[in-house]
Formats: C-alpha cells, structure tokens, sequence
C-alpha cells in the first residue's frame, strides 16, 4: 500500500498545532526533525523542546487527499510550504536491519543488530534493530564504550548513571565488571534497560532503578555517566558520595564550551581531564581524590 507523504518547514511556527490538525486528519505517523543544526540540550523545566526552524514530516494513508490536508493547514502554514510525495510501501524493519554492521568500540568490544553474528570473539552486545535511541552510533556514547573497552573492569563495581537504553551498563558487564548498577530518572528509560539488559540474559545482574533508590552505603569503583552537563554539575557531589576512592570516572553528554564548567562542580573530590573529543562532544575522564 503506497503512503502520502507531507513535509513541511515550519519556520517560527508551532510544529505542534500543526501536529495536532495532521493527527485529526488521521495522519498515522507525525514526526519533528531539525530544519538547520541546532541541537536541544537543556530546555527548561516545563518548556516544549523544539528548534527555531522544524520540519514536520507526516503519513497518510492511501486514498487521502493532499487537497483536504492543504486546506486544513490554511491559516497556520502557506500553502507554497507545503511538500507532498507518494511513498511506496516497503518492509521498512528489513530495509533498516539490512542497512545495519555490527560496530567495534576499542580492542574488545562489539555492538551487535539482534541476529547477527559477532564478526570476532570479544565482549558482546546484542539490541534491536528497532531501538529507538542509545544503539552506540551518537559521539558521547561511542566515546564512553571505548573507554569502558580499554579500563580493566574485572571484579569491579560499575554505576552507569543516567543509563538511557542501558547499552553502557550492559557492556561493562560484558567487558567484566562483577556488580552494575543502571540507574535513571525516566521510567522509560529503565523499562529499556529491564528490556535490553533482559535481551543480553542478565537482568539477574544488573540492579536497575531509580537514582534514589540506591542505597547511601554503597561504593562503586568505576562510574560512566552520559548525561547532560547540567545535569553534571548540578548532581556533582550526589554522585561524588557513591563513588569509592580513587574510583573511576568517564562523564561525557558534554560540549567542549561546557568542560571547564563540569570540572570546576566536580574539583573538589575528583580531577577530570578531556581525553577524547569527537565533533564538538568531549568526553571527561578521571578519579575520585582519595586512596
């Protein structure tokens, strides 16, 4: 069954009325990408993430007609922005996984498409080819498995802190560590984790939950964090309490403007220094003061 296509660039305009008339004229699928190069880092506590400039891209069913769609949008957006195209059906889930490699990250580890076979033996981690974020192709994430690769991790105690998809906690299992600790302030988050960790046969292993529900005794050798800088510096001394001394530590989620900010709120308990850059992301690595 072929699909109409819409896409438009909203410019100043609020992509998510548009949204909400395409949803009533039975869109079944509406999505926002960026029109320039403006990533959202931080939007601010209730505030809708969204660029300066946003293409809306929709689907429709065969038989819609582009003319009901246009004189839906008239008043919010030009008729002159708007695109329409027919796009052929196609199994689209075997289209991507075909397009799909296994990637290396270091000497030892690989991350592998559910189905494929690892091209060598190493440390393996397995996910869908249908996850929707934290697959290791982003800068900060491919940055902190190459370190993971290259630490020693064997009877150690490792807390991935904001563990998104939960590929970071995953792989240092796989590379060694004894006891991981996956944790996240978004729900969905953790049932990714539950999911990917359980597609990996060791959920047994991994302690996933929320950041407060670690508990205040607990030590950790090794922490890996992808997170927003803001978020660094504001936790900075929470996660400085969980981390033994002369722990490990790998922050990355941070440009290279923001490193200096991050190191100042971490200075008093641990020396942080930038040991990778890949585009404008950086990654921070060090240790917790102490012996």
């Amino acid at each position: 069954m072929p699909w109409l296509q819409l896409e438009t660039d909203t410019g100043q305009k609020h992509p998510e009325k548009i949204e909400a008339v395409l949803e009533d004229l039975g869109a079944v699928s509406v999505c926002f990408s960026d029109a320039g190069d403006e990533p959202i880092l931080e939007p601010s506590p209730g505030e809708t993430p969204s660029w300066s400039s946003t293409i809306v891209t929709a689907l429709f069913a065969e038989g819609t007609d582009s003319a009901d769609v246009t004189n839906a949008l008239d008043g919010i957006i030009d008729a002159s922005q708007l695109s329409f195209s027919v796009i052929a059906d196609r199994d689209w889930h075997a289209d991507w996984r075909d397009t799909l490699q296994p990637l290396q990250f270091g000497k030892r580890l690989w991350v592998i498409p559910n189905g494929m076979d690892a091209p060598y033996a190493g440390a393996c981690v397995y996910l869908s080819p249908g996850m929707a974020f934290g697959s290791g192709e982003h800068p900060t994430t491919a940055m902190c498995l190459e370190w993971l690769d290259a630490q020693e991790l064997a009877g150690t105690a490792v807390l991935d802190y904001g563990c998104g998809s939960g590929l970071l906690a995953i792989a240092a299992l796989a590379l060694g560590a004894d006891t991981i600790s996956a944790v996240d302030i978004d729900p969905q988050a953790l049932e990714a984790t539950r999911s990917n960790a359980a597609n990996n046969t060791c959920l047994d292993r991994i302690n996933v939950s929320f950041p407060e529900e670690i508990s205040g005794d607990r030590k950790y050798d090794v922490l890996v964090a992808n997170i927003l800088s803001g978020t660094l510096v504001e936790l900075g001394p929470v996660i400085g309490k969980l981390m033994s001394a002369g722990s490990r530590l790998a922050l990355s989620g941070i440009l290279a403007d923001q490193a200096d900010q991050v190191r100042s709120a971490w200075s008093d308990w641990a020396t942080l220094e930038v040991t990778s850059q890949v585009e404008d992301w950086i990654l921070l690595t060090g240790q917790k003061h102490g012996i």
